[in-house]
């Protein structure tokens, strides 16, 4: 089984070929190829330059992804994107608005997408019954 929270050079490039009209996406993914790959670590680096981290290191990492099932788990987003498209997930997650969110909307997305959308949002069922 493959780790979500680690993206291959592959994936990387592909990401670069899908977000190429995205600058801030590929500075993001620039970043995410520094830390070889790894999401968790780039978005403890992301939250840091944007000033958005007021929490420590996974929890950071939980936090956006938490605010990120409450956008892209719904039906209204789910039936307007195809699950595979990581360019309308770093979109949905920049125009929420949400400061973090914003500032690692790549690393999440390539977690999204690495996961695949339905098995990311069926964990957001799986915490509300927690």
């Amino acid at each position: 089984m493959t780790d979500a929270t680690q993206l291959t050079s592959e994936e990387i490039q592909q990401y670069r070929e899908q977000l190429k009209d995205n600058s801030q996406a590929i500075a993001q993914l620039d970043i995410i190829e520094k830390c070889g790959g790894d999401l968790e670590q780039a978005t403890r680096i992301l939250a840091r330059r944007a000033g958005t981290e007021g929490v420590r290191g996974g929890i950071t990492w939980e936090t956006a992804l938490k605010q990120a099932r409450g956008i892209v788990c719904n039906d209204d987003f789910q039936g307007g994107l195809a699950p595979d498209l990581i360019s309308g997930v770093v979109a949905a997650l920049i125009t929420a608005g949400d400061p973090l969110l914003v500032a690692v909307a790549t690393p999440c997305a390539g977690y999204i997408v690495k996961t695949s959308l339905t098995k990311f949002c069926d964990q957001k069922q799986l915490e509300s019954k927690d």
